[in-house]
């Protein structure tokens, strides 16, 4: 399963029926309309309250966050830390098969790049061709972003 495949059968089997849990209403839905965007759902978190929402999926249990700056360095596509969304639900599954992620992260996009912006200095970063193309991401870990993502799971 690649992990595109792997991102829509978890959005049906894992994030829709959060979402129902947590009597959040999904308004928008551009995974099932397979149309690609900054944002994966519009969710009314409360009333009246809409956020757009990009949601991950991670093969693996880990203490960081994988934050792509760059999804493909030979086309320059920026990657998911830019964009219009309010949120990143960031799901990693220590078993892929199990239908709720090991840990659920809420990530507040505003705060994420304010903090990702002052940063200055020598980063840990990831370089991997393992998605869209050869993906630049930035790591830190959960707790040096414990001010901006909730654990949720």
């Amino acid at each position: 399963m690649n992990t595109f495949e792997l991102e829509r059968k978890k959005h049906k089997e894992f994030y829709l029926p959060f979402y129902q849990e947590k009597n959040w209403i999904v308004h928008e839905d551009n995974i099932l309309k397979e149309i690609k965007s900054d944002w994966d759902v519009r969710l009314e978190v409360f009333a009246g309250d809409i956020k757009k929402v990009d949601e991950k999926v991670r093969k693996g249990e880990f203490d960081d966050c994988l934050i792509e700056i760059i999804q493909d360095i030979k086309t320059q596509n920026w990657g998911w830390l830019f964009g219009d969304k309010d949120w990143v639900l960031y799901g990693s599954w220590a078993n892929i098969e199990t239908i709720r992620p090991s840990s659920l992260y809420l990530i507040d996009m505003l705060q994420l790049k304010q903090y990702i912006f002052k940063l200055d200095g020598f980063l840990e970063t990831l370089i991997t061709s393992k998605n869209w193309g050869i993906t630049w991401n930035i790591i830190r870990t959960w707790g040096e972003l414990k001010s901006i993502a909730q654990k949720i799971i």
